[in-house]
């Protein structure tokens, strides 16, 4: 079962209220009402809040939500946190507006290396597997890192904008029921070697691994493993030529 239809049937059961099932999305069925209403308060007064004041509020009064919150991270305004406990923000993180932290489907939870860039309108999304990212990483406007079998990016990988990495499968051999009844699962996790570069709305399927310092072009839909240095482009991604190559 896929984690979006794990949510839509928690907000099914009649047995929780509404408030447990906002506590449970939000912060997960560990939290206490203290850390929900602390929680609260601080979105209500800092979340939005524009300039250098919003600035230095988020970084000062978001800390105890995180489970690891590292020195001079810049958190920019509209970030949505789901279960910010499994969360860990390394050193000189920097992460631009309109972001989405989630960890609710995973028990390792997320990871931010030190100096990772995080730009406008990003997601992490562990739905059913966790997220690490390493040191430096960088990432452009409106990237998605879905996690259902694991996501390891290492240190200094390059995504341009819109790029999609992971996701799952769905089971689709029944046809007495739909397809999101039958539920995901995944090939493997995704791994991504030292100092690649993503180009922009790439699209990096799960179960694969792309070598370091390995070049996704543009527009490509990566469903096999992609050699250290190549340079891969197309639908699906085929070998143009090795980095040094002629």
């Amino acid at each position: 079962m896929s984690g979006g239809t794990k949510f839509q049937q928690s907000l099914l059961e009649p047995r929780a209220s509404r408030a447990v099932q906002y506590r449970d999305l939000v912060l997960g069925t560990q939290a206490g009402w203290g850390m929900l209403a602390y929680y609260e308060i601080v979105v209500a007064l800092a979340g939005s809040l524009p300039g250098a004041l919003g600035l230095a509020l988020r970084g000062a009064l978001y800390r105890p939500l995180f489970k690891g919150f590292g020195r001079a991270v810049v958190l920019g305004r509209g970030l949505v946190l789901r279960h910010p406990a499994r969360i860990t923000i390394a050193d000189g993180v920097l992460i631009d507006d309109h972001c989405v932290l989630d960890a609710r489907g995973s028990g390792a939870g997320l990871s931010l290396g030190d100096g990772v860039l995080v730009s406008r309108g990003t997601i992490f999304s562990c739905k059913e597997g966790p997220i690490a990212v390493g040191a430096r990483a960088n990432f452009g406007w409106r990237c998605v890192v879905s996690s259902v079998g694991g996501v390891e990016i290492a240190e200094e990988v390059l995504f341009a904008g819109g790029c999609y990495v992971g996701g799952g499968r769905y089971h689709l051999d029944d046809r007495s029921c739909s397809i999101a009844s039958q539920g995901s699962y995944s090939k493997g996790p995704v791994r991504i070697g030292a100092g690649a570069w993503i180009g922009a709305h790439a699209v990096i399927l799960d179960g694969v691994s792309v070598g370091a310092g390995a070049v996704v072009a543009a527009g490509a839909v990566v469903a096999d493993d992609v050699p250290p240095f190549a340079v891969v482009g197309g639908v699906p991604a085929r070998i143009i030529r090795e980095r040094g190559g002629s």
